[in-house]
């Protein structure tokens, strides 16, 4: 029956080998980026209409950077995946300076220092990150093609170490969130690749023990405070508890069908916090409702379910694990972001992929979607 299904699925993909491209896939991006770019001006509570190019709005800015990931598809998609499956180390190294050069010349917000400013936009390492770490463990583990049995300890070592390298550095600067994000997508590939359950028991009691000195010695103040509130929003109400309290009213008082487009008065009267950004779900959730926030998951699994697919017909190893690990951050990243602003997770600074107004997580995304409409791609072409 397994292999019904998979002569089927190979089927789908070959039957026009003129035509290689997943269509579907591309139509699912660009829907998820014109839902983005429709919720972006909501939040932005700017005039789109401009009179010279030094008035471009938030809006504005977002189509510029949706049309350079449209290209950045483009480009990617015609780049042989086993050219990066050969510099999946260089790339990866040039990602772990560039982590370096944020401690020397890196850009401060809110405490936190995390960008490079380099004059049209400010660059931030720890997003393209995900992408590299993926590409070194594939890589990795290409070499490693005798491998069958699940992996002991020793066998855990090099990965856990390419893993933990970006990690540290990502939450020194201090960017829990997105240094825990990266930890769960290389976890992610090491489960798919297969560990054995002594280890990953072991694992989870080593996690279990060592969380109170994790607690007391590892995190700030500032990320303690974010935990206790997480766990009780109600503690500081008109402070640390504000942002999520806010978020949760906003989420839930769109009801079925929303309050109508740019007449959400969380999000138009700024009681939400940063709601162009990691906070973008509120605005679709309090403007279109339940109805909205279907539709976007429905698009969402459109687009996973193609990226899967994808990485099913994949012509080897490296090919496969690269799929698995971008659908890994598309996945986690979603989770983690609707889970936040839902009062079911601790807040942190993650975007909602190709929703999200950024230039570096829009770009972001749209690698990883090239990269596997080349893997694809080259299924039939090769």
């Amino acid at each position: 029956m397994g292999s019904e299904s998979q002569a089927a699925l190979n089927e789908e993909f070959d039957g026009d080998s003129q035509n290689p491209i997943d269509w579907w896939l591309v139509l699912a991006v660009f829907l998820l980026t014109l839902l983005g770019i429709l919720n972006v001006h909501s939040a932005s509570g700017q005039d789109f209409w401009i009179s010279s190019f030094k008035e471009m709005t938030i809006t504005h800015k977002q189509i510029v950077w949706v049309c350079f990931g449209y290209f950045l598809i483009i480009f990617t998609l015609f780049i042989d995946y086993r050219l990066i499956d050969r510099i999946a180390y260089f790339l990866y190294g040039l990602n772990i300076i560039a982590l370096l050069l944020v401690k020397v010349i890196g850009v401060s917000r809110l405490g936190a220092k995390r960008w490079i400013e380099l004059g049209f936009f400010n660059f931030q390492p720890s997003e393209f990150m995900k992408i590299t770490l993926v590409m070194a463990l594939a890589r990795y583990f290409q070499n490693l093609k005798s491998r069958r049995e699940a992996m002991g300890v020793p066998a855990l070592i090099v990965p856990v170490l390419i893993i933990a390298l970006p990690t540290l550095l990502i939450m020194s600067q201090p960017d829990l969130g997105t240094g825990g994000h990266l930890a769960m997508i290389g976890a992610i590939v090491l489960l798919f690749v297969g560990i054995k359950k002594r280890v990953l028991l072991g694992i989870f009691l080593m996690a279990f023990v060592s969380f109170p000195l994790v607690w007391q010695y590892g995190l700030k103040d500032y990320q303690k405070d974010r935990i206790r509130t997480f766990m009780d929003p109600m503690r500081d109400p008109r402070g640390k508890g504000f942002n999520a309290i806010q978020a949760m009213i906003a989420v839930g008082s769109g009801r079925l069908s929303g309050k109508g487009y740019q007449k959400g008065t969380q999000t138009q009267y700024d009681f939400t916090p940063e709601e162009h950004t990691d906070f973008i779900f509120t605005v679709l959730s309090e403007e279109w409702g339940f109805l909205g926030v279907l539709l976007l998951f429905l698009l969402y699994v459109w687009m996973l379910q193609r990226c899967l697919a994808i990485a099913s017909i994949a012509k080897d190893r490296f090919a496969a694990l690269l799929a698995v690990g971008m659908v890994a951050l598309f996945i986690t990243q979603i989770f983690i972001n609707v889970s936040m602003v839902c009062g079911l997770f601790p807040i942190v600074g993650i975007p909602l992929p190709l929703l999200s107004y950024g230039g570096t997580s829009m770009l972001t995304s749209c690698l990883a979607v090239g990269l596997i409409l080349g893997i694809g791609y080259r299924k039939n072409i090769f």
